[in-house]
């Protein structure tokens, strides 16, 4: 099993870059789970899967429930950890053809915190990489922008269970992305060892200058790798557009970009 995370500032292209991903795993015929763990929650629609809940839509339900606004469902012997985990696995995790997708989304006004949903979220976690019989070859990660990632702690309990193997953070060229990768990378530092090697992969910057100069500047001030540059793609923004799948993509020059620098790490 891979286990990779995409983090960076918020705008850069992280989802998009997650998408191909697990397109590059749908081609070789493996079977991905895809965490969307941005608050947005817009990665169902890049893969094509519907999205009916999520952690946070349950989390208000059973919120609902202990406040006795809604008739409580769950057993008298069955635990909360239990009766939120069946809820998870039943409508919210979608199964596709060879992609699954567990979404946080976000709670309700009504709770007004976002700390039961990650709390929640990081038990739904851990039992489905302890537990869940479907096997993975791969898991894709897409974070929430900068290093709310950490406290959160939805990532370090994916790195507890099973490690990380890569952590993408995304560039856009500017050096506001580039201080952003150097805050996730010193919180990297602070953590265990299930964390893996941090690469930067840049993102729709084109002018090959530009490249080699963010090469440099990455390197050299922030001690951060950039191993590939994804270009800017117009059937990527069309597909977007027209709320199309990017696992249909053809003929795309980021898809190719984005598995040349997977292929770049032996993944």
């Amino acid at each position: 099993m891979t286990i990779i995370a995409f983090s960076g500032k918020g705008g850069t292209g992280k989802t998009t870059l997650a998408a191909l991903s697990v397109k590059y795993f749908t081609e070789k015929d493996d079977v991905t789970l895809a965490f969307d763990m941005d608050p947005d929650a817009h990665l169902n629609k890049l893969l094509g899967l519907p999205l009916a809940k999520t952690i946070g839509n349950v989390v208000d339900h059973i919120h609902k429930e202990k406040k006795l606004e809604l008739e409580p469902k769950k057993p008298v012997d069955v635990s909360d950890i239990e009766y939120f985990y069946s809820r998870v696995m039943s409508d919210v995790l979608v199964e596709g053809e060879k992609t699954d997708l567990l979404t946080l989304g976000k709670p309700s006004s009504d709770i007004d915190c976002y700390c039961p949903v990650f709390y929640w979220a990081e038990h739904a976690v851990s039992k489905i990489l302890k537990s869940y019989k479907r096997p993975y070859a791969h898991i894709v990660t897409d974070c929430d922008p900068g290093t709310e990632i950490f406290p959160r702690k939805i990532l370090d309990r994916i790195a507890d269970e099973s490690g990380i193997d890569y952590i993408f953070t995304v560039l856009d060229g500017s050096r506001m992305s580039l201080d952003t990768a150097k805050d996730i990378v010193n919180e990297i530092n602070k953590k265990h060892s299930k964390f893996g090697k941090v690469y930067g992969i840049c993102n729709r910057v084109d002018d090959l200058k530009s490249q080699q100069l963010i090469k440099e500047v990455a390197l050299t001030s922030y001690d951060l790798e950039v191993i590939g540059f994804i270009p800017t793609d117009q059937e990527i923004a069309r597909r977007s557009l027209m709320n199309q799948s990017m696992l249909g993509l053809t003929g795309s020059s980021a898809f190719e970009s984005m598995k040349k620098a997977l292929k770049s790490l032996h993944i």
